[in-house]
């Protein structure tokens, strides 16, 4: 995750403890570009969101995403 992707988690995370898990993949891993081929993330810079089944229900790529979204996000996910 980049700086700006990392800052706007890290935000987020004391607000949706124990509601959501956040995790960190590093691109420059095998298992990141295992997981970034999976997601079908096109780049190394980017947010994933996946529902309670594991099933992506929101994708940004590179720097789009704003905190007012991804938290949206974040409530939909945990309904």
């Amino acid at each position: 995750m980049c700086a700006r992707n990392t800052r706007l988690v890290q935000a987020l995370r004391p607000r949706y403890e124990g509601d959501v898990d956040f995790f960190e993949v590093r691109a420059d891993t095998r298992e990141g570009q295992a997981l970034l081929t999976r997601f079908g993330m096109p780049g190394t810079h980017g947010l994933v969101v996946l529902d309670r089944q594991g099933q992506v229900i929101w994708r940004s790529f590179g720097h789009d995403a704003t905190p007012e979204k991804v938290e949206a996000v974040l409530q939909q996910a945990i309904r």
